[in-house]
């Protein structure tokens, strides 16, 4: 399973875009994860993007009915054209937003609950005692801080054009790497599993 995260845009749209096209395209994340607390600005530009790329705006009604019509009078290559359009507007589909604070998003990877917000001011202590990796997005660079075996992981704004990747590898652990948009790995490290407590009775 692999997990991206998106620093926030602060209106940047071509960062955006860039961040997007690497982790859907190149890194093929099961899901990226926006950490902007701009939700709207982030569903118009999906919503823009994907009738760029489909030709107007893109249902399955839309779908069906350009599938019917390349059917009866295109060619192979137009029906590839055609699913190779609607294939990526469903990526796009991967990319999620925050809910609004104070709510925070919370996902599974392996065996970690992970706890996503924008503003990590919002949590209480019950919310970082039960995640063993909460990500934020408001910060001023791209960090990671270990206390135990919980984590503190940002991607830091998109303007610096990095983003984040979680994933799983071997038995159950989980990495996370630091990547430039352009591909460039900053690095990677793999996160400690927590541990159980042993009680000695004398």
């Amino acid at each position: 399973m692999r997990i991206g995260l998106l620093g926030p845009a602060d209106g940047d749209t071509e960062a955006a875009r860039e961040a997007i096209e690497f982790l859907l395209g190149d890194v093929e994340v099961d899901q990226a994860i926006y950490l902007g607390d701009d939700r709207d600005a982030l569903e118009s530009l999906l919503e823009r993007w994907a009738e760029e790329v489909f030709g107007e705006r893109h249902d399955n009604e839309a779908f069906l009915r350009r599938a019917a019509e390349v059917a009866e009078e295109g060619d192979p290559l137009a029906i590839e054209g055609l699913l190779h359009r609607d294939a990526w507007v469903r990526k796009l589909g991967r990319i999620r937003r925050l809910p609004a604070a104070p709510a925070r998003a919370i996902e599974m990877i392996a065996d970690r609950i992970l706890i996503a917000v924008h503003d990590k001011s919002i949590l209480d202590e019950e919310d970082i005692a039960n995640a063993q990796v909460i990500v934020y997005g408001r910060s001023d660079e791209a960090e990671i801080r270990r206390f135990g075996s919980r984590y503190f992981l940002t991607p830091g704004p998109l303007t610096a054009g990095r983003v984040v990747v979680l994933e799983t590898e071997g038995a159950g652990e989980v990495a996370a790497a630091l990547f430039e948009t352009t591909g460039i790995p900053v690095w990677r490290q793999t996160l400690a599993r927590r541990t159980g407590k042993v009680s000695v009775v004398r």
